[in-house]
């Protein structure tokens, strides 16, 4: 092996490093024959080449990293026998074992962020539980006749379900051409304050809520007020209250921020007139006129062409006092009221000045306030709009919706990945992503824009789903059921243990079921209680095992299908310094339907982690080579 960028070894140190760190680069196995080697460094404001220099058993460079936030990568030209090849990382992957290329390779990334980039470590250490408000539970019947006599009073359509246990509605109600998402259950702000003990017995520390503002649609993504709690959710007493209730129990209240743009019918815009003060629509006389761009003829832009979601210009600055800075803006709104911080909606939407803004502003009032970003790919190497985005690292986001984590469990519990590959991805993340975002992970296995984990595993169907009308239509089947149940168990035990914040998504510790939109939204019940002791246990351990909270990870395949994951503290004090009890857990997945004779090396782990602290592991054990087995479609896990 010429050069692993996963190990120590090979770069010291591994993972992203802060702005202005030191950093040695070396290679191995490079005999007397090689003549020269360069490291070739880039990102988009500097190209530098490094001739190395020749050590006793490799070649090295000491370096010094740039002193701006940003990816860097790089790569290596060797000569040897007269012949320039070049040594890069393996297609598809930034982090781990490289590979020989005749030409220009694929390059090795180093994350680079701000020296004083910190996050609550609260979010490290907590379980976060997501509420889609309507469906979750029903506490005071009166605000679904509040809620219906107001938004008809706008001219707003209004079906109430009469039942309970009644399938969301998916398609055009009678008479209309369009589906309308604008059936409702009575879930409120009054039925989440009766559910808090419960909350609080799974194990839960947050609450993420979805939006909370009035707006005219079940979903309320299309805002109409944002100072407002709909009236069918109640009103902004009730939600004072339950963020008073929630603190008295050590819980924290998210909620959702969407300001990349506001409904069509609101305050704000007033298309159809439905507000008393003049819109934007109504013309320039309107206070809220700039927040929006118009054409000539009267249009204007919208989010991804929905006339029913104009879209603002995030940087004007009336627009930026409203949401940010004012006095009483949006966010100081709902902090005076409680909240603890907020979930941006469309995070690549956002310019970054914004969420910088954002946040600045947020961690001035309260340094342990919360931001976390909806991000549906890499947070690190992200581009929007021809923008390589800067969020994640020390000025924006302190965490990021773990979206590729669902992919990816679900792939290799469904037998489409291997342990391998399920192990590089894991490894990425550690690597590339700033220690401090990286322990505060919004870890999700399901939410209310992705099918349930019970209902993927079950069906195998993680992408290209059919349309509403089939998927109303389709039957999961006791048999695949239970595969789904056996399955979700392993991906919660993942998901428990992989540093983060493990999300719970309303409904899954009971094994809901839904595929896409509106089907995952479905009414809250107490389905399936094995399920829910299952669920019971991975929150007890975690809340009590300060080692899966913030103790080093170590990734490891144990042969094709087996996937372990080492959680360990070594030297008395976590990733963050703190002290704590040294200690180590391992975790065995085997999704295959064989029992699995399994031996584990620790001697031979070494990617992603600091050396001292493995050694310092390996020093403390009794022995190093785990010898057992796995059983059919479960996991293990071992006290070291």
């Amino acid at each position: 092996m010429i050069h692993n960028a996963s190990i120590e070894k090979y770069r010291t140190p591994v993972g992203a490093v802060t702005c202005g760190s030191e950093m040695t680069i070396r290679l191995y196995e490079t005999g007397e024959s090689v003549s020269k080697a360069e490291v070739i460094m880039y990102s988009e404001t500097f190209h530098r080449e490094y001739e190395m220099k020749r050590k006793k058993d490799c070649m090295e460079e000491h370096l010094k990293i740039t002193n701006e936030a940003g990816i860097v990568w790089y790569y290596f030209r060797i000569w040897e026998h007269g012949r320039c090849y070049f040594y890069g990382a393996k297609h598809g992957q930034t982090q781990g074992e490289g590979m020989i290329y005749d030409d220009t390779p694929q390059s090795f990334q180093i994350t680079v962020y701000e020296k004083d980039f910190d996050t609550p470590r609260w979010m490290s250490k907590g379980i976060m539980y997501q509420i889609f408000p309507d469906r979750f539970c029903q506490g005071n019947k009166k605000n679904m006749e509040r809620g219906k006599a107001y938004h008809e009073s706008m001219g707003r359509d209004v079906y109430l379900h009469d039942e309970w246990e009644e399938r969301p509605i998916f398609g055009p109600l009678p008479g209309k051409e369009f589906y309308d998402p604008c059936d409702y259950f009575g879930g409120d702000i009054e039925g989440i304050i009766s559910k808090l003990d419960d909350i609080k017995r799974l194990g839960v520390s947050c609450i993420y809520l979805n939006p909370i503002g009035e707006a005219a649609s079940n979903h309320r993504y299309n805002t109409s007020d944002y100072k407002k709690v709909d009236p069918f959710l109640g009103t902004n007493e009730d939600f004072k209250r339950l963020c008073q209730l929630a603190k008295e129990r050590r819980i924290h209240v998210i909620l959702d921020g969407v300001y990349s743009h506001t409904g069509d019918d609101s305050v704000y815009f007033n298309k159809k007139g439905n507000y008393s003060e003049p819109g934007a629509y109504q013309g320039k006389e309107s206070e809220y006129y700039d927040w929006y761009d118009f054409n000539e003829d009267g249009t204007y832009k919208s989010w991804w062409g929905f006339e029913t979601l104009p879209e603002v210009n995030e940087l004007n600055e009336k627009f930026v006092d409203y949401i940010i800075t004012g006095e009483d803006s949006v966010i100081k709104h709902w902090l005076k009221l409680g909240a603890s911080g907020f979930r941006l909606d469309v995070a690549d939407e956002l310019p970054d000045e914004f969420i910088f803004k954002l946040r600045s502003e947020l961690k001035k009032k309260f340094k342990n306030y919360a931001l976390i970003g909806e991000v549906w790919e890499d947070v690190t190497t992200k581009e929007s709009y021809g923008t390589k985005r800067k969020y994640a690292l020390g000025k924006g986001l302190d965490s990021a919706m773990n979206y590729p984590l669902k992919v990816n469990v679900t792939d290799y519990l469904l037998g489409n990945q291997s342990a391998k590959d399920m192990r590089t991805f894991l490894l990425s993340q550690q690597c590339n992503y700033p220690k401090p975002l990286y322990y505060a992970l919004m870890n999700l296995l399901s939410s209310h824009d992705i099918p349930r984990i019970r209902t993927t595993l079950a069906t195998g169907m993680n992408e290209n789903l059919p349309s509403r009308e089939k998927q109303a239509e389709y039957v999961i089947t006791s048999k695949m059921d239970q595969k789904g149940k056996t399955l979700a168990r392993l991906a919660m035990a993942i998901q428990f243990f992989v540093p983060g914040m493990p999300c719970i998504y309303y409904g899954d510790e009971y094994g809901m079921h839904g595929l896409m939109d509106p089907f995952n939204r479905g009414t809250f019940f107490e389905n399936d209680k094995e399920t829910y002791q299952d669920v019971l246990k991975l929150t007890n351990m975690r809340n009590q095992e300060k080692v899966l909270q913030t103790g080093h990870a170590l990734y490891m395949a144990a042969d094709d299908d087996v996937l372990a994951i080492l959680r360990f503290i070594s030297s008395k004090k976590d990733v963050f310094g703190e002290a704590c009890e040294n200690k180590a857990l391992l975790l065995l997945i085997n999704p295959t339907q064989m029992e699995k004779e399994i031996e584990i090396d620790l001697a031979k782990a070494r990617e992603g982690v600091s050396e001292s602290e493995l050694q310092l592991l390996l020093k403390n054990l009794t022995k190093t080579v785990i010898k057992t087995k796995a059983a059919p479609m479960d996991y293990k896990i071992i006290e070291l």
